[in-house]
């Protein structure tokens, strides 16, 4: 099998595992919604996000280093390969051990001053510090898998972990457990991940500590532009949850995670794509192969468009009926809060949108070794999207930070693609970009002005109503959408087949 037809078997094996994934990591968030109601939401929507904070700080970018390196070394020398994986394994697990430790401490400081961070919190964030840890390390073992060309691993580990997830939370029901307990149940998901990745990575690397000096300064001189921008993404990511936690009740805070659940499982498609389709451009560039280049980009920029903007314009339609089915139609306990949980979400799907193309971006930046430049782009999105968050959140509150993540994720959208058309000197054809989008537009008008058809099955229980609504007008959406496309152009059937495959 040639090395183009690996990539796309690999990519269908890690598309179905992540496919599946999501749909029990959607069960399990809906079952969890539908359990917590918006107050206990609340409270695991502030213990999560807090952690997030610590999470995503302890990267470090040492994910994108250690792509980038395998993506250099031959398969003819394991020893070094081993080195480089084992010094930043390292790296991971004694700045995560550090990091997330102090997590809880300073949590106990906040709650001398914030009332909202009461003992029982502290408490749950101690305990579920374990969750991110094995997330990180999980990180790290794709990326080896990923060179090897070999993501089985990667989709049946995510598969059972999510399961073992849906497994926990069903239990947590079942028992009338709290919300301390269905924390619990994401540290037991990411540890079983994390158990089977561990388990078939031996097949490629034996995992050991190393105390590297000179590789460490060597990797921490290349990554610290990532890990500051790292820092800034933290900022503008993450920051609006955080700072809500000091304005908001906890019913509230539960109203604004229940849509950003749903942004936090989409999202982690883009990261698979643009983790399988950077080991080709950086190989495209560093061969100086500008043509193959701007081939693999244009088509890849082309893929997130004809998934991102359908995607957008569907929620715009179905965001009622899908916040039924994830929340249940009880899940606001105040006057207004249904409607506040719909708005909110088809604020916060334009984001996920944006995030789709900003991870490519992102990634590819790093690829391009201009990760310095992006970060004085990051330093602005960070520094204008925590004032926006000062001063929106009081004032409009969840709508408030809904608006300015949608700002400053289109803002880190823009500032990437800047930067890699100015590096590269490629010339991208914008025509399937605005294909895609008229296409979503008339999909989005088509489905509006079916909607009404939905009576017809309106005497059904309301989720019922909701899930049928949702199946059959997502099938409807997809057809026009994907007629529309052909029928202007904007791709080809055997183009998107041709993505990871080099013409013969």
């Amino acid at each position: 099998m040639s090395t183009g037809a690996k990539i796309a078997h690999n990519t269908a094996i890690q598309a179905i595992g992540k496919i599946l994934g999501l749909v029990l990591a959607l069960l399990a968030a809906s079952l969890t919604l539908h359990y917590l109601k918006d107050d206990g939401n609340g409270v695991y929507t502030k213990v999560t996000a807090y952690l997030q904070m610590f999470g995503i700080g302890i990267d470090l970018g040492l994910y994108i280093i250690l792509i980038k390196r395998l993506a250099t070394i031959s398969f003819d020398t394991p020893e070094r390969e081993s080195r480089v994986v084992n010094a930043i394994v390292t790296l991971r697990v004694v700045v995560g051990a550090i990091v997330l430790s102090s997590a809880p401490v300073i949590a106990l400081i906040i709650s001398q001053f914030n009332d909202n961070y009461t003992p029982q919190i502290v408490i749950a964030i101690a305990a579920t510090a374990g969750f991110y840890f094995f997330l990180s390390l999980n990180q790290l073992l794709s990326a080896i898998f990923q060179k090897f060309l070999y993501t089985a691993p990667v989709a049946i580990g995510e598969f059972l972990g999510k399961a073992v997830q849906l497994g926990g939370v069903l239990l947590v029901i079942a028992l009338n457990g709290s919300v301390f307990w269905m924390l619990m149940t994401l540290v037991a998901s990411s540890g079983a991940n994390f158990l089977i990745n561990l388990w078939f990575v031996r097949k490629f690397v034996r995992l050991r500590f190393v105390w590297d000096m000179p590789l460490f300064r060597d990797i921490a001189q290349e990554a610290w532009p990532i890990a500051l921008s790292i820092v800034f993404t933290l900022i503008y990511f993450k920051g609006d949850t955080f700072i809500m936690t000091f304005f908001a009740s906890d019913a509230i805070i539960g109203q604004y995670g229940a849509p950003y659940k749903i942004l936090e499982v989409l999202v982690t498609f883009p990261a698979m794509f643009a983790g399988l389709v950077l080991p080709i451009l950086g190989a495209a560039w560093e061969a100086h192969d500008q043509a193959r280049f701007q081939e693999i980009f244009q088509k890849s920029f082309t893929a997130i468009a004809l998934i991102a903007l359908p995607l957008i314009a569907g929620v715009q339609v179905l965001a009622p009926q899908i916040m039924t089915i994830i929340a249940g139609s009880d899940f606001a306990t105040d006057p207004g809060g249904a409607e506040r949980v719909v708005a909110v979400l088809r604020i916060l799907i334009v984001a996920t949108g944006a995030i789709y193309f900003g991870t490519l971006f992102g990634y590819l930046v790093v690829s391009l070794n201009k990760q310095k430049t992006m970060l004085l782009g990051y330093a602005f999105v960070a520094a204008s999207a925590l004032a926006g968050y000062l001063i929106f959140i009081p004032r409009f509150s969840v709508y408030g930070a809904a608006a300015v993540t949608v700002y400053s994720e289109t803002m880190v959208v823009l500032i990437g693609l800047t930067i890699i058309l100015r590096t590269t000197r490629i010339r991208l054809s914008w025509y399937p970009i605005i294909g895609a989008a008229a296409a979503a537009c008339i999909m989005y008008a088509v489905l509006r002005l079916l909607l009404p058809l939905a009576n017809a099955w309106s005497g059904l229980p309301e989720l019922l109503n909701a899930l049928v609504t949702t199946g059959v007008f997502a099938v409807i959406g997809a057809s026009v959408f994907g007629v529309t496309i052909l029928l202007f152009r904007v791709t080809t059937l055997s183009e998107l087949r041709s993505l990871f495959l080099r013409n013969r």
